[in-house]
């Protein structure tokens, strides 16, 4: 797909891999919906994307409430005139012990990493068969490929997100649209920041390397723009140090 302008909402979009994927696409010339609950970053995130000489607009959306995401695609709608590309990367990531989890933490981190996922989708999917295609990229991780002993239900969730695209690649022959998926390794985030310097050090020297999300971003627009791919799963990986890789692997 050709990027400039046409119209992609990012969730997620106020920071971390969100912010860069919405200043990669800008970069391209796309207009930019920022989906996210965190209305200042947020809004500074529309600010950067006109920096860059794009069109940004922010929308509050609370990914797991199916209205929210409905009004965030009318919103692109009547605010650009098209939705053309989604991108579903809002999550978060476990902050307790599964087995000593009393407040049943998991149900959100399923609800937010794979059901609003599955929502947005479905939800875009109708959006974008009535205007002829479009594509789709979902925020999977490496740990949906991986065994996470410390983030089993992440775990779990993002490999539900990989085999969910997977199991779509067909909605090109039949609607011209394209569902993929990019599974970034260890990224430098917010989310991973608040796990603790000492922490990130430590995963950081067993990986060989932390990824920087536009790094990841890069390989999202990849996603976007090769019409050949469709239900593709893209691995984005430190290599040795701060040598990037990335791999998309067949369907």
């Amino acid at each position: 797909m050709e990027i400039r302008g046409r119209t992609a909402v990012v969730s997620g979009g106020a920071s971390g891999i969100g912010r860069s994927i919405c200043l990669a696409l800008a970069r391209k010339g796309a207009n930019i919906v920022v989906a996210d609950i965190d209305e200042a970053g947020g809004e500074e995130t529309v600010r950067l994307v006109g920096e860059a000489g794009a069109q940004a607009a922010f929308r509050r959306c609370d990914v797991t409430k199916t209205e929210d995401l409905e009004g965030t695609f009318a919103f692109a709608l009547e605010r650009f005139g098209s939705l053309d590309i989604v991108c579903n990367n809002a999550g978060i990531g476990e902050r307790q012990d599964l087995f000593e989890d009393e407040t049943r933490e998991f149900e959100r981190v399923i609800a937010i990493d794979l059901t609003a996922v599955i929502d947005a989708t479905r939800l875009a999917v109708r959006a974008m068969r009535a205007r002829g295609g479009g594509v789709i990229v979902n925020t999977a991780s490496m740990g949906g490929l991986l065994p996470m002993p410390n983030n089993p239900v992440y775990a779990a969730a993002k490999a539900g997100v990989v085999n969910f695209t997977r199991s779509l690649a067909h909605l090109r022959e039949q609607w011209n649209i394209r569902v993929n998926a990019i599974c970034p390794s260890y990224t430098d985030t917010p989310l991973v920041r608040q796990a603790g310097e000492e922490r990130v050090k430590e995963v950081a020297a067993i990986l060989g390397g932390i990824l920087d999300p536009d790094f990841v971003a890069e390989g999202v627009v990849e996603l976007v723009e090769d019409d050949s791919r469709a239900g593709a799963i893209m691995r984005v990986t430190v290599q040795k140090g701060r040598d990037y890789a990335k791999e998309v692997r067949p369907f």
